[in-house]
């Protein structure tokens, strides 16, 4: 049975419907300096946010500079948005949380606390900064964490309009921070859902390193094209941002001793990105995509510059599909991530069993929306995990309660379902459960010490709110 406390539950449900009653409305949401920016609804570019449609992935791809008519008095606010998560977290059997109220700097209980107001609070820069440049930028305060961040940034140059024979062509560049945060569909790691997760829970050990590993840690300059709007190409070089022209983009930045120090994943030199899809519009309602993407990266064993290093290719398939009427919206998404490692590092310093291992990641989703002017957009989505590899007891057994693999293997899977209710376009709703089927690899007594899959089951529940 979950533990949790009734009282703190029936509040936090009061105040997310408290806030959806008392705020102005407001037809932007998600980003709303972009739906600013272009005079219209946020339902032209999302689905459920921050999915995007055929209009938002051509806004993307457009540098996020298109405007409808500039000369509006909307279009000409500073594209400035804010955001904030509060959220309810519950676990299993294996739970390691108390109950309480986040304090912001109430240290001892702050980590553990099931209810966090906030959980994250974030800043947006989202729009155009001058002619064919613009910019989504996002920063964030971390509730739990007690920190600021650099969360994400993507800087475009768009060039549009180009024709080549009688198709259409359009190019652009960006400068970003997160491997795949570039890509135009919701399949590819920092898009795909859930597209907000449990901070408190606890996470299988083993994941690939494009999905997430290098986030924050890099800063690449890469461009972009979209061929006859069918063919999308992205080639980006990423580099450790600790120096040089990248610096700024990076999480290495420590507030307190202001001043940049080499924190969490080091890459060695230049690390590839690259990134190829075919899309088909059928009609005004269908669209397809099917595509590939990888990544090439070395990486620090030690977490220190000049150490030994590890060598992880990425490859990775993907495909989306959306049906999009006015009142209903069907997505189904599914991606393959298999990741080759060399531990040279790791093996030489006694961290891996294996010289080479094998690493995978399949996920799915199917996602159903429901729009009504009269009460809002409800919806729903189904999603499966998968992450199997080598076994390596060198690499994954480390005794640990809760998060050890007693017998080295890394596989891991389950399902994710999500309830989505957006009662006006900026507040978003949602109740979120993981239920894992296996852990670390087992299902049962998987860390050796009698903890089991199940445990980890969790229930998230969680309202963002965008102005």
């Amino acid at each position: 049975m979950f533990k949790y406390n009734k009282r703190f539950i029936l509040l936090f449900i009061s105040a997310l419907f408290l806030i959806g009653i008392l705020l102005p409305l407001d037809k932007s949401y998600a980003l709303p300096s972009f739906a600013r920016q272009n005079s219209i609804s946020c339902y032209y570019c999302h689905t459920i946010w921050p999915e995007l449609t055929p209009m938002g992935r051509a806004f993307k791809l457009g540098g996020y500079t298109q405007s409808t008519n500039p000369n509006l008095w909307e279009s000409s606010l500073p594209p400035i948005s804010v955001g904030a998560v509060i959220s309810y977290t519950g676990n299993n059997t294996n739970n390691t949380l108390t109950n309480g109220v986040t304090t912001p700097f109430n240290t001892p209980n702050r980590a553990t606390d099931n209810i966090n107001i906030p959980s994250e609070f974030n800043i947006f820069y989202g729009g155009r900064i001058v002619g064919p440049v613009g910019a989504f930028i996002q920063g964030t305060y971390d509730g739990i964490g007690n920190g600021l961040q650099l969360d994400m940034v993507d800087l475009r140059y768009a060039v549009t309009n180009l024709e080549l024979g009688e198709s259409a062509f359009q190019f652009g560049f960006t400068v970003n921070n997160r491997p795949t945060v570039e890509d135009i569909y919701n399949s590819t790691p920092e898009w795909s859902f859930p597209y907000q997760s449990a901070p408190l829970a606890i996470m299988p050990m083993a994941r690939t390193v494009i999905d997430g590993g290098l986030a924050r840690q890099v800063g690449g300059i890469g461009v972009y094209e979209m061929f006859n709007n069918q063919l999308y190409i992205d080639f980006t070089i990423y580099r450790t941002s600790y120096n040089g022209i990248t610096k700024p983009f990076g999480a290495n930045y420590n507030f307190n001793a202001k001043s940049y120090q080499p924190i969490g994943t080091i890459a060695e030199g230049a690390v590839p990105y690259w990134r190829v899809a075919f899309e088909k519009q059928c009609g005004q309602e269908h669209s397809f995509m099917i595509g590939t993407y990888g990544m090439v990266s070395n990486i620090s064993s030690d977490g220190t510059y000049n150490g030994p290093t590890n060598n992880y290719l990425d490859l990775a398939l993907d495909a989306q599909y959306q049906y999009i009427k006015p009142q209903h919206i069907i997505t189904a998404q599914a991606t393959w991530i298999h990741e080759f490692q060399t531990l040279s590092g790791t093996n030489a310093a006694g961290g891996s069993s294996n010289l080479h291992d094998n690493l995978d990641t399949i996920k799915a989703r199917l996602n159903y929306a429901y729009r009504s002017s009269s009460f809002g957009t409800i919806g729903g989505t189904l999603a499966w995990f998968y992450t199997f590899g080598t076994t390596d007891s060198g690499l994954y057994t480390n005794g640990t309660q809760f998060v050890s693999s007693a017998s080295g293997s890394p596989n891991s899977s389950g399902f994710i379902i999500e309830a989505d209710y957006l009662p006006v376009k900026y507040i978003k709703i949602a109740l979120q459960y993981t239920v894992y089927t296996q852990f670390n690899g087992a299902a049962s007594n998987y860390d050796g010490l009698g903890s089991n899959a199940s445990g980890n089951n969790t229930i998230y529940l969680y309202s963002r709110l965008m102005f």
